[in-house]
């Protein structure tokens, strides 16, 4: 009979798990032995080229590469930032500066004056090597550029507002109207035998992880070998088995899209990020996940919308098993991709600062239960709590604050400790800022973001909550709830709406329904939209994360002269 549980508090006990390899060096050489020509990451692009990395090459390159940075005079521990878009030059990029015991990190940067690039370059502090393709229409290049005080063929750069960036590396720069920028491929042409690569000990940072930047401004989060190593093994992760075949299209620089593969063994397929885009984004992703025969896919909501919308158009040789999801509540119309779409559906619950905590295995849809994100990992230690305000441990099925506590999670904001004060307690708890409850029976769900709570007329409202409420209503695809300000309530709500299809309906039919839903449920929330907003689309971060942030400032430029 299984525990029942009276307080939101649960420790996964058991032995240790038994870890074969302690850092990514040591088992990307355990498979270029053991299946030296096998895929690891596969890159289709729309004219229909395929380019394979296999294990072997893998691990090669990335110690050729590691050679050629200590060459140049990178030294251990110093930062070298990745601005590249997926193709196999950012794996030999990554996991040569990890071999050569530098820290790499994938970053990005929009803003066309680059105070967005100096701003994580005075962040990061020690970043000596930048390494960039030129981005469409070569906008990371003229960012860059204006930047640089000096720069020389061989790569040496010179600039007062990133004094510390000593080397700039291209990628794919072979456009006539392109400078003649040193490639990082050209490194991989000489192998300095004579160099020899420093240990790399569990302890060292593997890596550091721009957070989405859908509620903010990103942050830099790291981790250290043996943490990122803990989480990725198949007693810990059902979807880290490697028999299984591996579709995930998110970008390498965001954590749900990082080739973690390289941990389980599992060949990994993406698309190109270097060629024309496809008409139908999704139809090309089923002919590629058909053709390569993937067994599991990594799936957010906006896709899974997609492969509901057609799974009774899937080709008959649909190959795929599973689908991992997560990155935001799920709804329960989410489930209904069992069937055609796949045999199970796999919610994962984590983020950026703990790589994953919860996981449900759902393999029919009545099973599911909405926002529902199932039981912890299979990984001793790993502890969960639901607290309120003053982080007291609060009953089941109360809502409360996420705390989470494990080995594999973060260590830290990279150079920025009051940021990571405020999140990690001194006994090691790491606050999430997410709301959600725990059964007695020791499952967890997540219903949204403390910060995005809105304060309107003294009221706290839970966007999420409304948001729930609204997707249900006929008609309506997607909602996302965000504030206006208001002279007279602080903020005011304004509903973001997403038709579903050519459905014909109308602001009134919308706020109609909530006040009829408001009146049967009183106590559910206490503040209805003043503004409703229909758009064809969200806007998106890098991750595929809807950009509140974004959606905010739409709100605020459309009904600025009726609030202020």
């Amino acid at each position: 009979m299984e525990e029942k549980f009276t307080k939101s508090y649960i420790k996964v006990d058991g032995p240790p798990v038994t870890q074969k390899h302690q850092t990514f060096p040591e088992v990307m050489k355990h498979y270029a032995e053991t299946k030296p020509e096998g895929e690891s990451v596969v890159f289709v692009s729309t004219d229909g080229t395929r380019e394979c990395v296999t294990w072997s090459q893998l691990y090669q390159r990335s110690q050729i590469m590691a050679r050629s940075l200590i060459k140049i005079g990178i030294r251990t521990h110093e930062v070298v930032a990745i601005n590249v878009r997926c193709c196999p030059e950012w794996l030999y990029a990554t996991f040569g500066a990890m071999m050569a015991g530098a820290i790499p990190v994938s970053i990005s940067f929009t803003y066309t004056d680059g105070s967005d690039l100096i701003a994580l370059m005075k962040k990061m502090e020690t970043c000596s090597l930048l390494i960039l393709d030129p981005g469409a229409e070569f906008v990371n290049w003229n960012i860059l550029r204006k930047l640089l005080d000096k720069y020389k063929a061989d790569g040496n750069v010179k600039s007062q507002k990133m004094p510390y960036l000593r080397y700039v590396l291209g990628v794919r720069f072979g456009h006539p109207e392109l400078p003649n920028v040193i490639g990082l491929r050209d490194l991989l042409l000489e192998d300095h035998y004579d160099i020899e690569l420093p240990v790399v000990k569990p302890t060292d940072v593997c890596g550091l992880f721009q957070t989405s930047g859908s509620t903010g401004i990103p942050k830099l989060v790291t981790y250290t070998q043996q943490s990122s190593l803990k989480m990725f093994s198949d007693s810990v992760l059902e979807h880290s088995n490697p028999k299984y075949i591996f579709f995930n299209d998110r970008p390498f620089n965001w954590g749900g899209g990082y080739p973690f593969s390289i941990l389980t063994g599992q060949t990994r397929v993406t698309l190109s990020e270097f060629c024309d885009p496809p008409n139908d984004r999704l139809s090309f992703m089923i002919d590629v996940i058909v053709k390569e025969k993937c067994t599991l896919i990594c799936a957010l909501p906006p896709l899974m919308h997609e492969l509901i919308k057609r799974k009774e158009h899937l080709p008959d040789d649909w190959p795929v098993e599973g689908i991992l999801t997560g990155g935001q509540p799920l709804t329960k119309h989410l489930a209904a991709c069992i069937g055609k779409a796949c045999k199970f559906l796999l919610c994962l619950y984590g983020g950026s600062e703990f790589a994953g905590a919860t996981v449900a295995k759902i393999t029919n849809p009545n099973d599911f239960t909405e926002f529902g994100c199932g039981k912890p990992f299979n990984m001793p230690g790993l502890e969960i709590k639901i607290v309120d305000k003053n982080a007291e441990i609060v009953s089941v099925n109360q809502r409360g604050e996420i705390y989470i506590r494990s080995e594999a999670m973060f260590t830290g904001y990279f150079n920025d400790p009051e940021k990571t004060k405020a999140v990690l307690s001194e006994d090691g708890w790491y606050k999430t800022d997410d709301i959600g409850r725990m059964t007695e029976d020791g499952e967890f769900f997540v219903e949204g973001r403390k910060s995005n709570m809105i304060i309107s007329g003294g009221f706290n409202v839970a966007p999420e909550i409304l948001e729930n409420v609204m997707k249900t209503f006929p008609g309506v695809d997607s909602v996302i709830i965000v504030p206006v300000p208001d002279d007279v309530y602080y903020q005011v709500l304004c509903a973001c709406i997403v038709k579903k299809g050519d459905c014909e309906i109308s602001e009134e039919d919308i706020r109609k329904n909530c006040h009829e839903y408001h009146a049967d449920k009183p106590g559910l929330f206490t503040v209805l939209p003043k503004y409703y907003m229909f758009l064809e689309s969200f806007p998106e971060t890098r991750s595929g994360k809807t950009h509140r942030m974004e959606l905010e400032k739409i709100a605020l430029q459309r009904f600025r002269q009726s609030t202020f």
